[in-house]
C-alpha cells in the first residue's frame, strides 16, 4: 500500500464513519415523526484490484464504501398491520351503525314501544272487562289513542332508519372523496419516487409519506399494494386499479336497485334496501375491509335488515289484532292495501274511530246485554304482539353488544399488529445511541491513521538524511 493509497483509505473510513453519525442524527431527530422508518448505512469492504507481474502481495483493500442507504422496514409485518387496521375501521364503523339502529328502535326508558304496547295491552284489558255503558265510550277512545300512539312511533322508528340511510350515504360519499385525494397523492409521490431512485438519490422520506397514504388509503377502502422494479407501486381496490405508477383514478358511488341489477334508483323510490355501490372506471370496486365497507354494508344489508324486521312485527300486529278484532282495526295507508296483506312499518294506521269502534258483539243474557267478545279475544291474543317485539328487540341488542365486542377485539389486535410493524421500523434511542458512539469511535480512528501517516511523512520528508554540523 502506498502513502497515498493509505490517505485515500483513511479519508475513505472518515466519510464513512460521517455518513452513519447524519444518519443516526436523522434517526434520533425523527423519533417522535409519525410514519418515519429508521434508516441504515450499507457499507463494505471496498476491494483492490492487482492484477499483473508487478502484483504485491499482502497488500490490504481499497478501504470502505458507502454502498446504500437502507430504510429499514418488515414487508409482511407492515401488510399485516395495515390489513388489520382496516379490519378494525370496518368493525368500528358497523359498531357504530348497530349503535345508530339501537337508539332508533332500541327499548329504553318510559317511551319504548315495549312501555306503549303494555300500555295499550291494558287498555283493551280494561275494556274487555266493562259490563256496562258506564265509562264505555272513555275506555273504547283510550284504545284508540294508545292505538295511534304504537302505530306512530312504529312509524317514526321507520323514519329513524331512512334517516340512517341517508347519513351513511353522506358518509360513504365522504370517505369516496378522501380515498379518491390519498389515490391522488400515492400516484404523485410515484412520480417524485420514480424520478428520485433514477437520479441515484435516496427517497426514503418519500417512502415513509407514501407508506402513511397507503395506511389511510387501505384504512377506508381494505385496498392491496403491488410493488413495482421502479420504486412505484399500485393500488388495487378489490379488483379495480386505483392506483398504477404516476396516473390514479377516481373511485364513485352509485345507487341501485339490488347488487344484480344494475338500474340507477328512480327519484323518490324508498331508500333503504337499494344498494350503495363503489366503481372505479366502471369496474366494480367494493372494498374487502375497511371503513367504507362497514358504512356500505350497513346502509345495504343492516339497515335493510332491521327495517324488514319493523315490517314483519308491524304486519304481525295488524294481523293478530285484527283477526281477533274480527274486522279491519290496524291498516296501511299504501293505495290498494287489501286486509291480511303485509302492513309496512313506515304505513301503518288505525283503520277504526269513536264512530266505527266495536268490541262487543252484542249478545248474552238480557235486553241489551254485551259480551265484550272482540275486546277479550284482542286483549287475549295481545301476548303474542309483545312476545314479538321483545324477540326484536333481544336480537337487537345482542346485535348491538357483539358489534362492539367484534370492534373491541379488532382494536386490540391492530394495536399489536402496529406494534410489531414499529418495533422493526421505529426508532429506539439506546440503539441509535450505541450506533453514534460506534461512530465517532470509528470517526476518531480514521483521524487517528490520517495523524499517524501525515506524521510518518512529516519524518521522512523532513527528517530523512539530515547530517549534524
Amino acid at each position: 500500500m502506498s502513502t497515498f493509497s493509505g490517505i485515500n483509505n483513511a479519508s475513505r473510513a472518515l466519510s464513512a464513519a460521517q455518513r452513519g453519525m447524519e444518519v443516526t442524527g436523522q434517526n434520533i431527530a425523527n423519533v417522535n415523526t409519525d410514519g418515519y422508518s429508521r434508516q441504515r448505512v450499507e457499507q463494505s469492504a471496498s476491494v483492490l484490484n492487482q492484477t499483473g507481474q508487478f502484483t504485491q502481495k499482502y497488500v490490504p483493500g481499497d478501504g470502505v464504501v458507502v454502498t446504500g442507504l437502507t430504510r429499514v422496514s418488515d414487508a409482511l409485518a407492515t401488510a399485516t398491520a395495515r390489513q388489520d387496521s382496516a379490519a378494525a375501521k370496518e368493525q368500528a364503523a358497523a359498531s357504530t351503525v348497530w349503535s345508530g339502529i339501537e337508539s332508533a328502535i332500541g327499548d329504553t326508558g318510559a317511551t319504548g314501544l315495549s312501555k306503549n304496547l303494555a300500555d295499550l295491552s291494558a287498555s283493551w284489558s280494561d275494556l274487555a272487562a266493562k259490563s256496562g255503558t258506564d265509562g264505555l265510550a272513555g275506555a273504547q277512545s283510550l284504545v284508540i289513542t294508545r292505538s295511534q300512539t304504537v302505530a306512530t312511533q312504529v312509524s317514526g322508528m321507520n323514519d329513524q332508519l331512512e334517516a340512517q340511510y341517508d347519513q351513511l350515504g353522506l358518509q360513504a360519499q365522504t370517505l369516496a372523496s378522501q380515498a379518491n385525494t390519498i389515490a391522488t397523492n400515492v400516484a404523485k409521490l410515484n412520480t417524485s419516487i420514480r424520478e428520485t431512485l433514477g437520479n441515484g438519490a435516496s427517497a426514503n422520506e418519500l417512502m415513509d409519506q407514501r407508506d402513511q397514504y397507503l395506511t389511510q388509503l387501505a384504512d377506508i377502502t381494505g385496498s392491496r399494494v403491488v410493488n413495482r422494479d421502479n420504486g412505484t407501486v399500485d393500488v388495487f381496490v378489490g379488483n379495480a386499479t386505483i392506483v398504477s405508477g404516476d396516473f390514479s383514478y377516481e373511485m364513485r358511488l352509485s345507487t341501485q336497485t339490488s347488487p344484480t341489477d344494475k338500474t340507477a334508483v328512480a327519484a323518490g323510490a324508498e331508500k333503504i334496501g337499494n344498494q350503495i355501490v363503489a366503481s372505479i372506471g366502471g369496474q366494480d370496486a367494493g372494498p374487502v375491509t375497511g371503513s367504507l365497507k362497514g358504512v356500505l354494508d350497513g346502509a345495504n344489508k343492516t339497515l335493510a335488515d332491521q327495517q324488514k324486521g319493523l315490517d314483519d312485527f308491524a304486519t304481525t300486529l295488524a294481523s293478530t289484532v285484527n283477526t281477533a278484532y274480527g274486522a279491519t282495526f290496524f291498516s296501511s295507508v299504501a293505495p290498494g292495501w287489501t286486509a291480511g296483506s303485509p302492513v309496512k312499518a313506515s304505513q301503518l294506521q288505525v283503520a277504526v274511530t269513536s264512530s266505527t269502534f266495536r268490541d262487543s258483539s252484542g249478545t248474552g243474557t238480557g235486553t241489551g246485554s254485551a259480551d265484550r267478545a272482540y275486546a277479550k279475544a284482542v286483549s287475549g291474543a295481545f301476548a303474542d304482539v309483545k312476545s314479538s317485539w321483545r324477540t326484536n328487540v333481544t336480537n337487537l341488542a345482542a346485535s348491538t353488544q357483539s358489534a362492539s365486542n367484534r370492534a373491541d377485539l379488532a382494536s386490540q389486535v391492530s394495536l399489536k399488529s402496529s406494534a410489531v410493524a414499529d418495533g422493526v421500523s421505529g426508532v429506539n434511542l439506546d440503539e441509535e445511541m450505541t450506533n453514534l458512539v460506534a461512530y465517532q469511535h470509528a470517526y476518531s480512528a480514521a483521524a487517528r491513521v490520517l495523524t499517524s501517516i501525515d506524521e510518518a511523512l512529516d519524518t521522512l520528508i523532513n527528517r530523512t538524511g539530515l547530517v549534524g554540523r
